[in-house]
């Protein structure tokens, strides 16, 4: 890759970010297309956050990902949101305005799963069953909205915190998303079609949790949104009970193909970055 004065920049901005594969994922897309760019990770401190954007938008950064804890921050900072974050009340994906003013705020991240599922599972939507998604947080909020839009199914809605979860279902759409408890999870699991986890429980092995998922329908996909491990508790459970099952690397991947596309109007192909991080992960 040649940087020249007129190369553009991008970046993630976190805290942590350190760990962040999106620099592998999208320089692998840009030098694939021949972009003039270069993505870079940001660390920004909790209290400097909208300076760091009002900074970056001086300096004429064109595209910005936004990941944990800055969403919420990073929709209300932004000049214009799109209808999904309005609806979502969180940006991942900033596009600049023009230099100075700031940014445009997208969600990216329930669209990518959907990206990922219509990749590595093309029949999801037309699979029998209901879909059982675990938790209620922002992770959670953006799949079901994503979910909502893209499939007319039954949703139910795990979560520990009633009210939150009741919310959600009002927001989105009450009709179709119901509410559900911890205790009967294992009721909510017969006949499933699609199952869910969007909470951080099994995330570097921290606090792991593995339903029984042989009431689920034997056709059954079974999805985790986390990647570290590749392999959870929650997924070795889906594989002991013979069901598809995949990790949250395929999200990552179309979470950046469609920001990609949001910053430089071409679709990347989501195989090839899905190749691209798991190649990385290999040791």
């Amino acid at each position: 890759m040649k940087i020249s004065g007129s190369t553009e920049l991008y970046a993630v901005l976190g805290n942590p970010v350190r760990h962040s594969m999106s620099p592998v994922l999208q320089n692998a897309w840009i030098q694939a297309h021949g972009f003039n760019a270069l993505y870079v990770a940001l660390r920004v401190e909790l209290d400097n956050f909208e300076a760091a954007l009002q900074g970056l938008a001086a300096s004429g950064v064109c595209g910005l990902n936004i990941t944990t804890p800055f969403k919420e921050r990073a929709a209300q900072s932004a000049l214009c949101q799109s209808d999904r974050v309005k609806l979502v009340g969180a940006a991942n994906c900033l596009s600049l305005d023009r230099p100075g003013r700031g940014y445009d705020a997208n969600n990216t991240d329930g669209d990518g799963l959907v990206a990922d599922l219509d990749v590595r599972a093309s029949d999801w939507c037309h699979l029998d069953g209901h879909i059982v998604v675990l938790g209620a947080g922002g992770a959670a909020r953006s799949i079901l909205a994503a979910l909502s839009a893209h499939s007319q199914k039954a949703i139910c809605v795990i979560n520990r915190d009633q009210e939150r979860a009741q919310k959600i279902a009002n927001d989105l759409n009450p009709q179709q998303i119901q509410v559900g408890t911890w205790q009967d999870l294992p009721k909510h699991l017969a006949s499933a079609g699609l199952v869910i986890n969007a909470t951080s429980q099994g995330l570097n092995n921290q606090s792991p949790f593995s339903p029984d998922f042989s009431s689920t329908r034997p056709d059954a996909i079974i999805y985790d949104t986390i990647y570290s491990p590749r392999m959870t508790a929650y997924l070795e459970s889906a594989k002991t009970a013979k069901r598809r099952h995949f990790d949250g690397l395929g999200m990552l991947a179309g979470q950046g193909a469609l920001a990609f596309q949001h910053w430089f109007g071409v679709l990347p192909d989501i195989k090839d970055g899905l190749r691209t991080l798991e190649n990385a992960f290999s040791p």
